[in-house]
C-alpha cells in the first residue's frame, strides 16, 4: 500500500486497509488532535452559515422581531426597575429577576410592551407561583394607580403587530436602555 503523509505530525506512514482511519499516522495525540480541528471547523462553518442566513432574513421577520422587541423591553424594565420583585419585594442578591407581566402576553397581545403592564418579578414569583398575581395586583395599584390598573384588566384585544411597528419598539427601548446607563 501506498505510504501518506500524517496532516499533523508530517511524518510518513501506512494506511491500515482493514480500518476507516483519518489522514493521520497511528499515533493517539495526531489523531486526537485532527478530530479536535475536524470538529471545530465544522461548527465554526455551520455557526457562520447560520449567522448569515439569519442577517439576511431577521430585516423582515416578524417573528424574529417580536422575540428581538421583547428582549429589549424586558432588559429595560429590569434595569428600570432594578433586581425588586414587585410582588413579594425580595430584593436580594440570590434570586434571578425576569420581566414579569401583570396581563399575560398571550391573549392580551397588545400589552405585550406596555410598561405599566411589565414589572421586574423574581423567579420564584414569576415562574413558580405563575406571577402572584394577587399581591401583584395589590403592589401595582400602589405603584401606578387604580386607574391605570383597571385599565389593564379591562383591555382584553390582540395586536398583531407590524414590522415598522416592532422596529419602532426596538429603537425606542434601546434608546431608553442606554438613557439608564
Amino acid at each position: 500500500m501506498k505510504q501518506r503523509t500524517c496532516k499533523i505530525c508530517k511524518q510518513k506512514f501506512t494506511p491500515d486497509v482493514n480500518m476507516f482511519c483519518p489522514p493521520t499516522c497511528s499515533s493517539y495525540e495526531c489523531r486526537t488532535e485532527y478530530a479536535m480541528q475536524h470538529l471545530s471547523k465544522s461548527a465554526t462553518d455551520k455557526k457562520k452559515q447560520a449567522n448569515k442566513l439569519k442577517k439576511e432574513f431577521n430585516e423582515n421577520d416578524r417573528k424574529y422581531l417580536i422575540e428581538i422587541a421583547q428582549k429589549t423591553c424586558n432588559t429595560y424594565i429590569r434595569m428600570r426597575d432594578g433586581k425588586h420583585c414587585i410582588s413579594c419585594g425580595y430584593s436580594g442578591e440570590n434570586r434571578q429577576v425576569h420581566c414579569g407581566h401583570y396581563k399575560s402576553q398571550g391573549g392580551n397581545s397588545a400589552l405585550r410592551y406596555n410598561e405599566d403592564n411589565c414589572n421586574s418579578q423574581c423567579s420564584i414569583c414569576n415562574t413558580h407561583l405563575s406571577g402572584n398575581l394577587a399581591k401583584y395586583r395589590i403592589h401595582l395599584i400602589e405603584k401606578i394607580g387604580i386607574e391605570r390598573v383597571e385599565y389593564l384588566e379591562t383591555t382584553k384585544n390582540t395586536k398583531k403587530w407590524t414590522v415598522e411597528e416592532l422596529k419602532d419598539i426596538i429603537k425606542t427601548y434601546k434608546q431608553k436602555i442606554k438613557e439608564l446607563k
